[in-house]
């Protein structure tokens, strides 16, 4: 009797499990890959053409225009991937939303990550397009730069982003030393909230009596506690050209413990000043980083501010320098399906449908060229991206595309199968068992 009552709770623990796995909701995210995508590259809101000149770490915008077929569907969790080519770089990791093209209530399609290191752009779809199935489409902007580290000599450069080709002249630059001074901020590549600053002085190598340096950053940048660096190098013949040239060379001294820090109310690092002394013709390069204020936003500048004196020269001279946080934007729009209307509705309605036909036209037309003029009131990126939506949507429906592939990742949606059910009411049947078995022993 004891081998009977261990088989039937062994059989009921393993149904219990199957049970169990059974109601379990599974989630699926799947690839989204089945759509057509053009691009199109700016510099200073001129469009790049073929034989367009750009130079190193020149900011260039890309925008990418997507379309749908019908046949792609589109879930909640859905990802879409974009890949750069090896020939630009990303400026810093970024996340953005994808907004309903030409609304104002805030819907979204989905939310765009942009990574450095992959040089990829992710969107990771709501159910924005589960309900507007047809006509689907999204537009995609964000700024690039040729890559440095994988373009480096001057050249032309050949590549394709989305399904564009491009060909350009790359003109590679060192930049420039100035006579005195020199300075620049960017953002750091894995985090946005860090700027970092390159500052070079006295690139002309002159004596400079007395010599004290400050550095005042603006908008609420704060020092990142042990990212500053000064030093000084021996004179070169012919003085410092540009800081390519200066980072060559073997460090002479380090007088980073020279700076007296300026802190705010919070004990934060506002600022140095560093009383250098006597330059006997040195040059000089000073780095380090900066944390924006908190409540900071993509889109916003911070600037920061350099000054240096010597006994020798008649007045101070001061380098204030910006830096605009990288953003990036999108749109995205579908169509609902209409429902049919019922037969009583057709059939009472059919001797007037022919009269309403011409009507029905004017009346899509009429929304569609709404869309466009709703989507031209926002900005010039958003009316072409609107235009070359629309483009993109019609040559899909032309081509009559296969039905889309998705590449499974992780699911979305519930199954429970039939046996399911059988198994719980054969679990319930054990129950049953065990007890009058428990009451016979």
């Amino acid at each position: 009797m004891k081998q009977v009552r261990q088989i039937v709770w062994a059989l009921a623990l393993v149904l219990t499990i199957l049970f169990t796995a059974g109601l379990t909701k599974t989630i699926h995210a799947a690839e989204v890959s089945s759509y057509t995508q053009t691009a199109r590259l700016t510099k200073d809101g001129n469009t790049l053409t073929n034989g367009s000149k750009v130079l190193t770490n020149e900011k260039l915008s890309a925008s990418i225009y997507l379309a749908f077929p019908d046949s792609q569907t589109i879930q909640a969790g859905d990802i879409l991937t974009l890949s750069l080519p090896k020939e630009l770089a990303l400026y810093t990791a970024l996340e953005f939303n994808v907004l309903e093209e030409g609304q104002s209530n805030g819907q979204t399609v989905g939310k765009a990550v942009v990574d450095t290191a992959k040089k990829t752009v992710t969107v990771t779809f709501n159910d924005y397009f589960a309900s507007h199935s047809l006509n689907k489409r999204v537009a995609l902007h964000f700024d690039v730069k040729v890559d440095s580290e994988v373009v480096t000599k001057t050249s032309p450069i050949q590549f394709k982003l989305g399904n564009t080709d491009f060909s350009l002249n790359y003109e590679k630059t060192a930049g420039e030393a100035g006579d005195y001074e020199m300075k620049y901020g960017y953002q750091d590549k894995s985090d946005p909230t860090i700027i970092k600053w390159r500052i070079l002085l006295n690139a002309r190598q002159d004596m400079l009596r007395g010599m004290v340096i400050k550095d005042q950053f603006g908008d609420g940048l704060t020092l990142v506690e042990g990212s500053l660096r000064a030093v000084r190098y021996a004179p070169v013949q012919g003085g410092i050209k540009n800081e390519a040239q200066i980072l060559r060379l073997p460090v002479l001294d380090n007088f980073t413990k020279k700076a007296v820090f300026d802190k705010n109310a919070d004990g934060k690092i506002t600022g140095f000043t560093i009383e250098f002394g006597d330059n006997y013709n040195w040059p000089m390069y000073i780095e380090y980083s900066t944390k924006v204020a908190p409540g900071t936003k993509v889109g916003d500048i911070v600037h920061n501010t350099l000054t240096w004196t010597a006994t020798n020269f008649p007045a101070p001279r001061t380098l204030t320098r910006e830096v605009r946080l990288e953003t990036g934007s999108g749109e995205g729009l579908g169509e609902k399906e209409q429902t049919p209307p019922t037969p009583s509705s057709t059939s009472s309605s059919s001797s007037s449908s022919s009269s309403r036909s011409s009507s029905s036209t004017s009346s899509s037309s009429s929304s569609s060229s709404s869309f466009s003029s709703s989507s031209g009131s926002t900005s010039n990126s958003t009316s072409t991206s609107s235009s070359l939506l629309k483009t993109s949507s019609s040559s899909v429906k032309e081509e009559a595309q296969k039905q889309g592939k998705k590449k499974v990742l992780p699911s979305t949606g519930e199954k429970m199968s039939p046996v399911v059910l059988v198994m719980g009411i054969f679990l319930v049947v054990l129950s049953v068992s065990v007890l009058r078995v428990r009451k016979d022993s």
